[in-house]
């Protein structure tokens, strides 16, 4: 059975997006990513994922870099530990080989917050969204909510919407052990999902920049 229990405001959002929001962050820790030198205010890692690139980190600024095997910089941005975690915090810029800039905007505890921008290889404009912050029961989430835009590559737009955020309860029945009578029985739990989903009133455009379509969520 599914019920949806509320529909968030523009400011009051959920976990799953239209598209998740991700930026490189190849490093775990220092005992996992091997390092490779250091001086007064740097040290140099291994990243995890391509151990062709190259991790810097910063650790008085907990500020991070990510080089591919050219030394460009691919990926940069702030960073917390939580406890044993490191997670991306604050401003985060995404670049290309070439050093366009392809992604930016920031990130709370590792997930992204505010409005974010994306780009063609060209450095024209793709995509605006915006992600906000939502805490159920006590654990802190985001997701997509509010305006979002999308372009063509010559700069007209594409789409223009607005998505909000939608909490949504299940209830399911599983087999578990009785602790006392050691037979199967039936119990029912009950778990949370957070959605982004289109909401209110969508226009998509054709590449001459004329008015397509109108929909109504």
């Amino acid at each position: 059975m599914r019920t949806i229990l509320s529909i968030l405001t523009l400011l009051l959002v959920c976990g799953n997006g239209y598209s998740q929001i991700t930026i490189p962050f190849d490093f775990t820790s220092e005992e996992e990513n091997r390092l490779i030198k250091e001086n007064d205010s740097l040290k140099y890692f291994v990243a995890s994922t391509d151990t062709a690139n190259t991790v810097v980190l910063n650790e008085e600024g907990s500020y991070y870099k990510l080089l591919n095997r050219e030394h460009k910089v691919i990926a940069e941005g702030t960073y917390i530990l939580e406890g044993e975690k490191y997670l991306q915090d604050g401003k985060w810029i995404q670049r290309s080989a070439g050093g366009k800039m392809l992604l930016i905007g920031y990130f709370r505890r590792g997930m992204p917050v505010g409005t974010w921008q994306e780009y063609y290889n060209t450095g024209k404009l793709k995509t605006v969204s915006n992600y906000g912050v939502f805490v159920y029961k006590g654990e802190f989430n985001t997701c997509l909510s509010g305006t979002w835009q999308e372009y063509y590559p010559d700069g007209k737009i594409k789409v223009n919407g607005f998505y909000a955020g939608l909490l949504y309860t299940y209830k399911d029945t599983v087999t578990v052990e009785d602790p006392v009578s050691g037979q199967q029985v039936g119990k029912v739990v009950t778990r949370s999902e957070l959605r982004a989903e289109k909401t209110g009133h969508w226009e998509y455009y054709a590449e001459s920049g004329e008015l397509d379509r109108k929909e109504d969520y």
